[in-house]
């Protein structure tokens, strides 16, 4: 007894997910249901169908007169720095200028009236480019004389050098690990909403809201408190939500600016 209050249940006694009964029943609300105030707009990418290629230009002309759309994202389109990658080696733009670098990879954006009307027009653009050799593994890609994604990391502790030369046994060998990829529940998606000066909202699906906060500034050219991110829920998350939705609250927030009406992006999986 604690001043005549009866303490139950304080240890050993579950505890109701907050959000259990929404998810159960339907009625949690993730970003692809948020209501989207009026005149809001709709983006679609329109990516590369080859894996490795020197980019001699878009031809958009098809795009740009095609129904319900209202323009196109292009690099020139970018107000800051155009680049999303979360390690900061300027090696992730939101769309290329030069050089393509994987099958899928965003060359543009649309802007339309409707999902679907963006989704058609951006099959319409016309990509002139020199393909190239590609790799389809890590150890083609050193063959080839690709870099490295990131710098090799080694671990060792001691002198390793003299510890080699002294073992009574060594072991050679390699190992190759095929990751398998997850598929979300919820894919990708992001609504911004612009606001006064250099305000935007962004609600989207990530693990990790404070990068595409920095990451959305950095493309728009403004200080990073004039971006608010909102994640209310994410239907799955296996570390890819983490910095590859990064390009997709890139493009919301830069096409809501631009035009000054909410967007959204919702690309197909």
């Amino acid at each position: 007894m604690k001043d005549n209050v009866t303490i139950t249940g304080a240890v050993h006694q579950d505890r109701i997910h907050d959000s259990a009964t929404k998810h159960v029943t339907g009625r949690a609300d993730y970003t692809d249901d948020i209501a989207l105030p009026e005149g809001a707009l709709h983006a679609y990418l329109g990516v590369s169908d080859v894996a490795h290629a020197t980019l001699k230009g878009i031809d958009l002309t098809a795009v740009r007169s095609a129904p319900g759309v209202i323009g196109v994202l292009t690099a020139e389109d970018i107000p800051g720095v155009n680049d999303v990658s979360p390690t900061g080696r300027n090696d992730e733009p939101v769309f290329p200028t030069e050089k393509i670098e994987f099958h899928g990879q965003p060359l543009f954006a649309v802007i339309a009236d409707t999902r679907d009307a963006a989704r058609r027009a951006a099959t319409l653009a016309q990509v002139d480019c020199e393909v190239l050799p590609h790799a389809l593994d890590p150890q083609a890609a050193i063959t080839a004389g690709y870099p490295h994604v990131t710098p090799p990391l080694k671990l060792e502790r001691g002198d390793v050098e003299a510890g080699r030369k002294g073992a009574a046994n060594r072991i050679t060998g390699r190992m190759e690990v095929g990751g398998q990829d997850h598929m979300y529940l919820e894919g990708h998606i992001a609504c911004a909403i612009p606001g006064e000066d250099d305000d935007v909202q962004v609600h989207c699906s990530t693990q990790h809201p404070s990068e595409a906060q920095h990451m959305v500034a950095h493309v728009l050219g403004v200080p990073s408190n004039a971006v608010t991110v909102n994640v209310r829920r994410m239907g799955g998350g296996f570390g890819g939500k983490e910095s590859q939705m990064n390009l997709f609250c890139a493009v919301a927030a830069v096409a809501a600016k631009k035009w000054n009406r909410a967007v959204k992006i919702r690309p197909d999986r």
